[in-house]
């Protein structure tokens, strides 16, 4: 019978890290967020539930965000020298309930889906190999001598699966963290669909004249979140402790919107990991926001190609198609554009970018540039780093040495993406 985990366990980033840039640039894979909650807090919640408390969890992340990371892993050796055996869970799996039961406590071997590593059970001996690669991508092939067991699992491949799988998240995540009808706290004048399935926290405010629909999905509005009137929220969607919903605002359902965010305008189908504004009018569909973006006031993306054919996007260092007639904007940490920006379908931006102008700019631009679609510079990366505290302070808050040095690393790490770029352009 599966479930219980014997041995500590280690979430690990693997080599498929590199084709979710420019989002895990500066996070560890398994911080992005699909649903409610990042794939850390899934993980750790279901595991928590099968251990009967809160689960002991370490990371095996890239050594430059190490600093950012609390537990991360430095030593197999060391790790295993207290302990028989260690069950290594893939960074991009979503784990539910149904997988957490089928891990063996004792077995040692791997567990796939669909040819993917979604975990491995290891023992004491493992660790010489395993020693090596602390502070990189784990190169999965290592475990390929290991027995193999076919379980069911999603794991994160690209982007867009983060996208595509927001809606069914969030449904799980409601569930998982036992949210339930609250929306009798509201005050006359709000519009009520599906009340049973409204979460919303005792401290968060519902002007009059707000709509929330959860006809075809949970909605849940967390603690301090501030909904303005004449907004329209549709489920299933979440938003963030903290954040604000301008007047006006239109959220389509199969959206997630962090803490200390500012949203207004119109919204569908897109994550935004966290304190980043869109806070005026402008569409911004099928998207991923990460951390500390702003989006200047009547910035649009399409997400749609007037053909209707599959979109392709340029991820790394290869061009990829997505299989997917949606794809919007992904867009790095501290990235900002100007007023009247216009993206085109499957646009992705890097880290801490600024983008301003007339007509599109390119749809793969890396990081740490400056410019439109009439040129671009690099941007200086002591000028980026003060704006990203003028950004943060204004929020009350201080990058701090370990996310300036992250961000240093990054421009270092995209040089030859970003001098290829200038060229080329």
């Amino acid at each position: 019978m599966g479930g219980k985990v014997a041995g500590p366990v280690i979430i690990f980033e693997d080599q498929q890290v590199y084709n979710l840039y420019p989002l895990t640039l500066t996070r560890p894979v398994h911080d992005l967020r699909c649903g409610i909650l990042t794939l850390a807090e899934k993980a750790r919640l279901t595991l928590g539930a099968l251990q009967g408390g809160d689960a002991a969890i370490g990371f095996h992340v890239r050594d430059y965000l190490s600093p950012l990371v609390t537990g991360a892993v430095s030593s197999y050796s060391s790790l295993l020298e207290s302990n028989d055996s260690a069950l290594l869970i893939n960074g991009r799996a979503l784990i539910t309930p149904e997988l957490a039961a089928s891990l063996e406590p004792g077995w040692r071997g791997a567990y796939v889906a669909e040819g993917g590593l979604v975990a491995a059970s290891i023992a004491a001996q493992d660790a010489p190999v395993l020693e090596g690669a602390v502070g990189q991508p784990l190169d999965t092939t290592l475990f390929s001598d290991l027995p193999r067991k076919d379980v069911r699992a999603v794991l994160i491949d690209y982007p867009w699966d983060l996208i595509n799988l927001n809606g069914s998240q969030i449904e799980g995540d409601y569930r998982l963290l036992g949210l339930g009808g609250s929306a009798n706290r509201v005050s006359d004048g709000v519009w009520l669909v599906n009340e049973d399935r409204i979460f919303i926290a005792e401290d968060a405010t519902i002007a009059p004249g707000v709509v929330l629909d959860a006809s075809e999905g949970p909605v849940s509005i967390a603690s301090g979140s501030i909904i303005m009137a004449g907004s329209s929220l549709k489920g299933p969607l979440h938003i963030g402790e903290g954040s604000i919903i301008k007047m006006g605002a239109r959220i389509y359902g199969e959206t997630s919107i962090g803490p200390g965010c500012k949203i207004g305008g119109e919204i569908a189908e897109t994550i935004v990991h966290g304190f980043s504004n869109k806070q005026h009018e402008g569409f911004v569909g099928h998207s991923y926001l990460g951390e500390w973006v702003n989006l200047g006031a009547g910035t649009d993306t399409s997400d749609l190609k007037n053909n209707y054919s599959t979109v392709r996007v340029r991820l790394h260092r290869e061009i990829v198609d997505s299989g997917e007639m949606f794809v919007g904007l992904f867009m790095g940490d501290h990235s900002k554009c100007g007023i009247g920006t216009t993206f085109n379908t499957g646009t992705v931006v890097g880290t801490c970018c600024n983008i301003f102008g007339s007509d599109y700019p390119p749809k793969y631009i890396p990081s740490f540039l400056w410019g439109g679609s009439a040129g671009f510079e690099e941007h200086d990366p002591d000028r980026a780093l003060e704006t990203a505290r003028r950004a943060m302070r204004r929020r009350g808050r201080e990058p701090g040495a370990e996310l300036e040095a992250v961000l240093r690393k990054v421009y270092e790490i995209t040089s030859d993406s970003r001098g290829a770029f200038i060229k080329g352009a």
